[in-house]
């Protein structure tokens, strides 16, 4: 009896130990990397830099503003983007994980001297990848300098650019997108633009600051088809379907005073025009408008004046679409899915477009048809006197 009591107690023992979780790590052994940076080497390599947040100087202060040690960038070269975080990863004394990474930034140079495409093996093979981070471009300096910016109301710059991006309606350029539209044949990328540029905060000095300053144009070989600045760029990422607020300012008839409206809940269709020829597209956009300043004679609490008004924002927000969607056509990438529409649409014809649909794209009649509901004109109705 104490033979077969002794031999369960050991089988239970194997037991526990076969079921246990050998490979746990406590989150006291983790180093959270917050942000990547990947930048072009001369030889060939790859240089990979990691922004990796410290949580426990996460909320202090020193002399009054958010301290640099909250964060550190660790950076290594390499042949590919394994070699070079396994390189920063004998330099760790915790684990590196990417899951809760807000964005990847590519420099420009990259994008010019390197094949971009290479990236998305290892951040469509790695689970440890979630893709729900945002890949942007820096411009003009290597993506290394926006980590290791200080933000004068973040921790961290990525944190910074990330809700900088959520609060302008910017919320449709994950990796994961970026992804889907450069390998897809019949879309090109569009992708947002930071730029590093000396701002004046306070009364003592000016800082090196990382602020959105438009969007990057890209081929089917993920090259700078074309830049856009962000007034243009918006109007893109509206026609492309990745927009989802903006602000529109315009001159009232004659030059009598301005209005402005904050747009939210963009949306955009791709439909044919009805003639059933393939070549002849529309897109037809929609918004819900909200006025926000009225420096014209109108009193907006007359049903007569906001019919009108409607009427006119609508012809402006279609004429400078209109503009913005000429302007990328002449460059040749279609980032606005028109021939992801063309395609189920008129499949046999879309076989002999396809090969060269850069080219083909800038032959699409395409127009704009704009479709904006003014919500609301504010609590006042004129001007005040």
């Amino acid at each position: 009896m104490i033979r077969i009591a002794i031999q369960t107690c050991v089988s239970l023992s194997l037991f526990m130990l076969l079921t246990s979780c050998t490979d746990f790590v406590e989150p006291n052994q983790l180093a959270f990397v917050m942000g990547t940076a990947i930048d072009h080497v001369e030889n060939g390599n790859i240089e990979v830099s990691h922004q990796i947040a410290i949580p426990s100087k996460m909320n202090t202060f020193k002399n009054g503003s958010g301290d640099s040690d909250s964060f550190l960038v660790m950076s290594a070269k390499g042949k590919d983007v394994f070699e070079a975080t396994e390189k920063i990863q004998r330099e760790m004394s915790r684990r590196l994980m990417t899951s809760h990474r807000i964005l990847i930034a590519i420099s420009e140079e990259f994008f010019n001297k390197n094949d971009v495409s290479k990236l998305f093996d290892k951040l469509g093979r790695d689970p440890a990848n979630n893709q729900r981070d945002v890949t942007i471009m820096v411009k003009g300096n290597n993506a290394k300098e926006f980590l290791l910016i200080k933000h004068p109301m973040e921790n961290l710059s990525s944190i910074a650019a990330g809700k900088e991006m959520h609060i302008n309606g910017m919320k449709n350029f994950s990796t994961r997108q970026f992804i889907i539209d450069s390998v897809a044949e019949e879309i090109s990328s569009l992708i947002p633009i930071l730029q590093i540029r000396n701002v004046k905060v306070n009364t003592k000095k000016a800082n090196p600051l990382a602020v959105l300053s438009g969007y990057a144009v890209l081929n089917k070989k993920l090259k700078v088809g074309g830049v856009l600045d962000d007034f243009e760029g918006s109007d893109v990422a509206w026609l492309s379907g990745k927009g989802s607020a903006q602000s529109v300012t315009f001159p009232w008839k004659e030059g009598n005073g301005i209005l402005s409206f904050r747009l939210t809940h963009l949306a955009r269709n791709v439909q044919s025009n009805g003639n059933h020829d393939p070549r002849q597209v529309v897109i037809k956009v929609k918004a819900q408008a909200y006025l926000l300043e009225n420096t014209t004679s109108l009193d907006m609490s007359e049903v007569h004046n906001m019919i009108e008004v409607e009427k006119y924002l609508n012809e402006q927000i279609q004429s400078k679409l209109q503009l913005a969607l000429v302007k990328v056509q002449q460059w040749g990438p279609d980032v606005f899915g028109i021939g992801a529409y063309l395609h189920r649409k008129y499949p046999y014809w879309w076989k002999s477009q396809k090969d060269d649909w850069n080219e083909n794209f800038k032959k699409v009649e395409a127009t704009v048809q704009a479709n904006i509901h003014i919500r609301s004109v504010g609590v006042l109705g004129g001007q005040l006197e």
